[in-house]
């Protein structure tokens, strides 16, 4: 597995590019759908430029607080932290903040934006995936079967020429379906409410089971579960509740 490409001389991170692709992906499908709700697209561009630095800010803290004992037991340099990689659900939970700062500032409704954030988060976090299936972080366990992915050469800690379960690869796959899926809930259900908690709930347990199937030991665990199994618990609840909220609005 290539963890670059190489553009005119140019050694470009697949990892990097496909976490690029990802923001411009979603952002260009929730311009789409602006078009089609008639909602003003530049408070999208605007709203995005705050749930992209929260998002940025957010996965690098939790990266870093999740792997800060692994480096301190290792004697890592804090540099090496800091070019490491991020944690989606440091990036969710950043980027919602920052989501919601923006409304807060200009006095705008958190739902109009929720719905089609809980959308298009799917698709750009596909692509995401992806790159981290080059790049050879959030790797799977050992496994020598079809598919199976054995690196030469990686961004991170992935062990070398071990045959490997693509888990990013799946991932990626269930969030492309997730993406139609919500997609089609977005414009038939008749509000966002139902977006968002389908969302939440569809991920969590995409990620739950999922985590399962990786072997990256460094990402944190508590007891019986993983940090990100614990968070998938908390959003599924979330994702539930709203659910239930959403059938109450529709019944008044």
């Amino acid at each position: 597995m290539p963890s670059s490409i190489d553009f005119f001389g140019k050694e470009i991170p697949i990892y990097g590019l496909c976490y690029m692709l990802g923001i411009f992906a979603s952002a260009f499908v929730a311009s789409l759908i602006c078009g089609r709700k008639k909602l003003p697209k530049y408070e999208i561009v605007y709203s995005a430029i705050f749930t992209a630095v929260g998002g940025l800010i957010g996965s690098k803290l939790l990266f870093i607080l999740i792997n800060l004992k692994y480096v301190i037991e290792n004697n890592i340099p804090f540099e090496a932290l800091m070019k490491g990689g991020f944690v989606f659900y440091g990036g969710f939970i950043g980027g919602f903040l920052g989501l919601l700062i923006y409304t807060k500032m200009f006095k705008l409704k958190l739902s109009d934006f929720a719905g089609i954030y809980a959308t298009v988060i799917p698709l750009g976090h596909c692509i995401g995936r992806i790159g981290c299936l080059f790049g050879g972080c959030c790797y799977g366990i050992p496994y020598d079967g079809p598919l199976s992915v054995t690196y030469t050469e990686s961004l991170g800690n992935t062990p070398l020429n071990t045959p490997l379960l693509p888990v990013q690869g799946i991932e990626a796959a269930c969030l492309l379906l997730l993406f139609l899926v919500l997609l089609v809930i977005y414009f038939k259900a008749g509000s966002t409410t139902f977006s968002v908690g389908a969302y939440l709930t569809g991920y969590s347990v995409i990620r739950f089971v999922l985590e399962y199937f990786r072997y990256d030991a460094e990402r944190g665990s508590l007891w019986l579960f993983s940090t990100s199994q614990w968070i998938s618990i908390m959003l599924f609840v979330v994702g539930i509740a709203v659910i239930i909220k959403g059938f109450k609005n529709k019944k008044r």
